[in-house]
């Protein structure tokens, strides 16, 4: 093989691999928008029950009322962000995040990771409901832990 057939057997491999990357990155960046937009979705909904639980709340303890309308609202201001920035962007602000505030962001994985195990263990854990119960009947959840 010379070296001109060495030259273009390399410069046809970068073109592919290139074409390969390109193509791969496309779908990549297409199922992250779709991730973002449902992160986005499920953002904004916590922000909503913030506010509802605010306005519950809000007779009773004007404060605490105020301090969850405040959450909520930057909640929101979050939900708003992840469906406006790109996911790029959305992952150097999140490093630029730790490294200012490493303690902050280590309580929120521990409490998102809290969370995320209750979901689970509970949507596990959860029995199917009886399509009908008799009248006399009565049933009891319980869970083997074996």
């Amino acid at each position: 093989m010379s070296a001109t057939d060495t030259g273009q057997a390399k410069q046809e491999a970068v073109g592919i691999a290139r074409a390969v990357g390109e193509a791969v990155g496309h779908k990549v960046e297409d199922i992250a928008d779709r991730s973002k937009g449902a992160g986005a979705d499920a953002v904004a909904g916590v922000a909503r029950t913030a506010q509802a639980i605010a306005d519950q709340v809000a007779v009773d303890v004007p404060a605490v009322a105020d301090y969850v309308r405040g959450a909520g609202q930057k909640i929101d201001q979050l939900a708003s962000d992840l469906r406006d920035k790109k996911v790029g962007d959305l992952l150097t602000s999140a490093a630029e995040f730790g490294r200012s505030q490493p303690m902050t962001l280590l309580a929120g994985a521990a409490l998102v990771g809290f969370a995320l195990s209750r979901l689970l263990k509970a949507g596990i854990a959860a029995p199917s409901a009886p399509a009908e119960a008799s009248a006399g009947e009565t049933e009891k959840n319980t869970v083997w832990t074996g």
